[in-house]
């Protein structure tokens, strides 16, 4: 039985997200059209795995520059469709955390269907929401630089995945809303709201998403 969605108890940043993010569909087109480019190129000189590394690592770079631009998220209203209805109806806040959030979570989409997966298929647009938002909450409360190892977060991943896909997305993004709007770990780390995001902070964060979703994608243990 599939899991019913209830917008009603829906997190906050998982709604105003849901207005920003990029059709699957868009996304899977233009990452097919990148693969092309590059096995066109490399076929010849490189393996499949190696070929696949070099798209997930140039898809990480476009998407850690998109980011990196975010700043107050009211400059961009008349850029990204949906952001102004989340600035008048959450907030100025959560309208950053959210087109932050858009971009890490597309570049998921981008590196699963690198990786062979249909992000047309809502379980698999589920597990990108997955891995983008556990990435995100990894990243920003690391204690004394020390990030989570590539075994360890796969691991937690299909903790998560054991369950309720639903739930599990609603409960990773409440968290996620917590952690960036925290006074406290805002002070504590470079990822601040608004006009206090840093370019440098959220290319290195969204860097760090990138990476996690390419352990995961490209590691075999994921099935396990």
């Amino acid at each position: 039985m599939s899991e019913q969605e209830n917008g009603n108890d829906k997190p906050v940043l998982l709604k105003a997200i849901e207005l920003v993010l990029a059709d699957p569909a868009d996304i899977k087109k233009e990452t097919i059209s990148l693969q092309n480019k590059f096995q066109k190129q490399y076929s010849d000189s490189k393996s499949e795995d190696e070929i696949n590394a070099l798209i997930a690592d140039k898809i990480i770079s476009n998407y850690s520059y998109y980011a990196a631009f975010v700043g107050g998220a009211t400059a961009l209203t008349g850029v990204i469709p949906g952001l102004g209805t989340i600035i008048t109806t959450f907030g100025g806040t959560t309208a950053d955390v959210a087109l932050s959030m858009k971009y890490q979570i597309e570049m998921t989409m981008a590196i699963a269907t690198v990786y062979g997966h249909n992000i047309e298929i809502e379980e698999e647009k589920r597990l990108c929401l997955i891995v983008a938002g556990l990435g995100a909450i990894n990243e920003a409360v690391k204690e004394g630089g020390k990030q989570i190892g590539t075994k360890a977060f796969i691991k937690m991943t299909q903790q998560y995945l054991k369950g309720a896909t639903l739930h599990a997305i609603k409960e990773i993004f409440k968290k996620v809303g917590i952690v960036f709007t925290q006074k406290a770990v805002v002070k504590a780390i470079p990822f601040g709201i608004g006009a206090i995001i840093g370019f440098s902070a959220n290319k290195v964060l969204t860097r760090y998403v990138g990476s996690k979703a390419q352990d995961f994608f490209s590691s075999d243990d994921k099935k396990a």
